[in-house]
């Protein structure tokens, strides 16, 4: 997982929120990242993310949704790179993780909250 790689602030962001992500070791990165959501145990791939760190804006789809891509990019330095959180994602633990780096790396869980809360 190696969380010293990637933080991902705030921990407790709420649905259709942003994610900063930082890189205290000025990781090289794509802008292709994952969601993942602690579910019995295990962790299952719900969603799939595009940071702004290509000077877009953050997207976020479904897992595996026909027709989404991105550009493949390498991104270097202390980010932040910013993501969204899905307005339909269900309270609870989660993880975000990079999608298209050579080294694929987690953030440590972060807790999604609903946007009322």
């Amino acid at each position: 997982m190696r969380p010293e790689l990637m933080v991902a602030r705030p921990s407790r962001p709420v649905t259709g929120g942003v994610v900063e992500l930082t890189f205290p070791l000025e990781t090289m990165r794509g802008v292709a990242f994952v969601l993942e959501r602690h579910e019995d145990g295990t962790w299952q791939y719900l969603y799939d993310m595009v940071s702004d760190g290509n000077s877009g804006a953050p997207q976020t789809v479904p897992a595996l949704t026909e027709g989404f891509g991105h550009d493949d990019v390498g991104v270097g330095g202390p980010g932040p790179d910013r993501v969204r959180i899905p307005e339909d994602a269900e309270a609870g633990r989660y993880r975000i993780c990079t999608a298209n780096a050579g080294d694929e790396f987690c953030t440590g869980p972060i807790e999604i909250v609903p946007g009322d809360a």
